[in-house]
C-alpha cells in the first residue's frame, strides 16, 4: 500500500428521511405502537417458554431465541428511527452510525441462523418422524460436549 494514503472519515451524516411527506407523525406513532406491541408479545412468548417445563424442547428453545433476537433487533432499530425522525435529530456521528449498522446486521444474521435451525428441526421431524426424538437428543448431547470443551479450554488458557 502507498504510505501517503489517508482515510477520510466524515464527522457526521445528515439523515433526510421522509421530508415533505404529509402527516408523517402518524406513521411514526404507528411505528412506536408496533414496537411496543412487538416487545410485549415477544416477552410473553419468552416468559411462557421459560415458565412451562413442557416447552423445553429444541424447537421451543429456537423459538425463544428467535423472540429474543426480535426484541433485541427491534430495540436496536426502532428507538433510533423514532428519535431521528420524530424529534428532528437529523445528525448522526460516524461512530454511532457504524455501531447502529453493526447491531442491525448482527441481529439480522442471528435471525437468519435461528430460522435455519428451525427449518433443520422441521426437516428432521418430517424426514425421520420415528427417530426425531433420538436425533434431537444426540444433537443436544453433542452441543453440550462442544460447549463443555470450549469452557474447559477457556479455563485451561487462564
Amino acid at each position: 500500500m502507498d504510505s501517503n494514503m489517508t482515510i477520510v472519515r466524515p464527522a457526521y451524516f445528515i439523515i433526510r428521511g421522509f421530508s415533505g411527506t404529509p402527516h408523517i407523525n402518524y406513521y411514526y406513532f404507528f411505528l412506536l405502537v408496533l414496537y411496543i406491541m412487538s416487545v410485549v408479545e415477544n416477552s410473553v412468548v419468552m416468559a411462557l417458554i421459560c415458565l412451562d417445563q413442557s416447552l423445553k424442547t429444541p424447537k421451543y428453545i429456537a423459538v425463544f431465541n428467535l423472540a429474543f433476537v426480535d426484541v433485541v433487533g427491534s430495540s436496536a432499530l426502532v428507538p433510533k428511527v423514532i428519535d431521528t425522525f420524530w424529534f428532528d435529530h437529523k445528525y448522526i456521528s460516524y461512530s454511532n452510525c457504524l455501531t447502529y449498522l453493526f447491531f442491525n446486521f448482527l441481529t439480522l444474521t442471528m435471525q437468519s441462523l435461528n430460522l435455519v435451525v428451525l427449518s433443520f428441526d422441521r426437516l428432521v421431524a418430517i424426514t425421520f418422524p420415528l427417530r426425531y426424538q433420538i436425533i434431537t437428543q444426540e444433537i443436544k448431547l453433542s452441543l453440550k460436549k462442544v460447549f463443555k470443551r470450549m469452557k474447559q479450554s477457556k479455563i485451561a488458557v487462564k
